[in-house]
């Protein structure tokens, strides 16, 4: 479909913003009851929550003005200057620091910016002393999987106030000064990007952001999971205060469920080294897209919360990593842009499991607190959205959207038992029906659960039936999957984390895998 005719159908999707839609259905009752089904997506009746004074209630979402022109050369030029490796763990000596001696850590003002636009850096030095920070766009550049863009001046920094704790919700979050602040070139491409932490005395730490391109169409949108980075931070990783929100420390220093965190804050450094929990995904992704040259921009998954995104601008949305947690939002803005003839890749496992809702922090900032109150009573609802408990528990399965949904963490990496191998995503691979391609079931994975609706009215194709170990000692079946619209419109989902590191990943990469997405993103470009 030309991009002119999914932008008409689209209209305004992309400036959704935070107000939850389309979830009143489950508000029978106070707490966790539901009624019997769910009605189709509408306006939301749910009464708007004012933000502090004087602040918004969310960032400003993308005006809605005609995109520039794609420049399908631009990823490949950006690739073809040269790469660095200084970004790297062990460079000149440098070592990465742990949460215990907490010799340097940072985190951003927000997941994401536009070129041209400022981004803070909070930092924390212990025991205090000069540092830099070192700004890297991620991508293939010959090998190198970085560029050097930028780096501060020699700063002169101090040791961060610990987390506050929020009894109520177990958050933790920090409340650092400005460090740096960075402003974006206007000529920046887009792509994901690496803060490098380095103090006087060799110590190293990390942080990702994404830099936006917020005038031009791409064929591509990636789109980076922070919600998910952020529920698995289990930052400070220190055996005693750290929360996430799957774990807590007991008296004995071991992780506890029941202490967990039910709600986390973007104030705050990612765990250990500051690489986000399975990034490894998303690496492996961008080296592989950018490495092939494709027209690619990106986002993060804060912005389709905030509004500002807008599908209508590219071929199809690539989701290159583990990406769990979801508000009602952002689901909605991925299913109408599907339904409008956006196309969706999703190059791993476990997506849109956990129902989650976005708040404001303490500074009026909105979109920084993330609440998945899971199994508790969720005291956001029935006024501020459904519970935030698993998808499937509020009565809107991941299975009827992706196709496919999550069924198991995998015990061992497992073949990929290759099906209907006459389908074009596996024309030139030279596989057959079941071929085995080794170790691409691996992490978590997905399969198609009966008696659970399946989308209506698209062709389903199932391109693997992988039987696999639970640590139990049982077997699931994980399957990759595709359908189609009728008018064409692809959703593709690879069910098994381990795909997305067969692109891109030198342990991992297996060219069957490669063509094969290389034949997707083909089909998904043409659409």
């Amino acid at each position: 479909m030309p991009l002119v005719n999914r932008r008409g159908a689209l209209g305004a999707l992309g400036a959704v913003g935070a107000t939850a839609a389309g979830l009143l259905w489950w508000r029978s009752a106070p707490g966790r009851a539901v009624s019997a089904a769910a009605p189709s997506a509408g306006p939301s009746t749910a009464p708007v929550i004012p933000a502090a004074p004087g602040v918004p209630a969310t960032p400003a979402a993308r005006p809605r003005t005609a995109p520039l022109p794609s420049e399908p050369g631009r990823i490949r030029a950006e690739n073809a200057r040269t790469g660095s490796t200084a970004w790297k763990p062990g460079h000149h000596g440098a070592r990465t620091t742990d949460d215990v001696a907490h010799r340097i850590k940072g985190y951003t003002s927000a997941t994401s910016v536009g070129a041209g636009e400022r981004l803070d850096f909070h930092v924390s030095v212990t025991p205090g002393g000069a540092y830099t920070v070192a700004i890297y766009r991620l991508g293939d550049y010959g090998g190198a999987g970085a560029r050097h863009m930028v780096t501060s001046p020699v700063l002169d920094g101090v040791p961060g106030a610990p987390p506050a704790l929020d009894a109520a919700g177990g958050m933790l979050a920090c409340d650092w000064p400005v460090g740096w602040s960075l402003d974006v070139p206007a000529d920046w491409t887009s792509g994901a990007y690496l803060a490098v932490f380095d103090d006087r005395q060799g110590n190293r730490n990390y942080t990702v952001f994404v830099v936006r391109d917020d005038r031009r169409a791409a064929d591509f949108l990636v789109v980076l999971p922070f919600a998910t980075y952020q529920a698995y931070n289990q930052y400070p990783l220190d055996g005693r205060a750290g929360k996430s929100l799957y774990y807590g420390y007991g008296p004995d220093g071991r992780n506890d469920y029941s202490v967990r965190a039910r709600k986390v804050s973007f104030d705050r450094p990612y765990m250990k080294d500051g690489m986000p929990t399975r990034f490894d995904l998303d690496r492996s992704v961008i080296t592989w897209m950018e490495g092939a040259g494709h027209d690619v921009a990106y986002a993060s998954s804060v912005d389709i919360e905030a509004g500002r995104v807008d599908p209508s601008w590219y071929r199809a949305m690539v989701f290159s990593g583990h990406d769990e947690y979801w508000s009602d939002p952002m689901r909605k803005v991925v299913e109408d842009a599907h339904r409008a003839g956006v196309g969706q890749a999703w190059l791993t496992a476990n997506n849109i499991y956990w129902h989650v809702r976005f708040e404001q922090n303490a500074r009026g900032v909105a979109n920084r607190v993330m609440n998945c109150w899971r199994d508790d009573v969720d005291p956001g609802a029935p006024l501020l959205s459904a519970p935030t408990d698993r998808w499937r528990s509020i009565r809107r399965p991941e299975q009827e959207f992706l196709g496919v949904q999550y069924n198991g963490i995998v015990a061992r990496h497992t073949p990929l038992v290759v099906r209907s191998s006459g389908h074009w995503l596996w024309a030139g691979t030279g596989v057959r029906d079941g071929d085995a391609i080794a170790k691409v079931v691996g992490g978590e994975a997905d399969g198609v659960e009966a008696g659970v609706p399946l989308p209506a009215g698209v062709q389903q194709t199932l391109l693997s039936h992988s039987p696999y170990p639970l640590s139990n000692g049982t077997d699931r079946v994980q399957n990759t999957s595709l359908y189609e619209r009728p008018d064409g419109t692809v959703m593709f989902c690879a069910g098994t984390f381990n795909w997305a590191l067969a692109l891109g990943h030198p342990q991992y990469r297996d060219d069957r895998i490669r063509r094969a997405t290389a034949n997707l993103f083909d089909r998904l470009r043409q659409a």
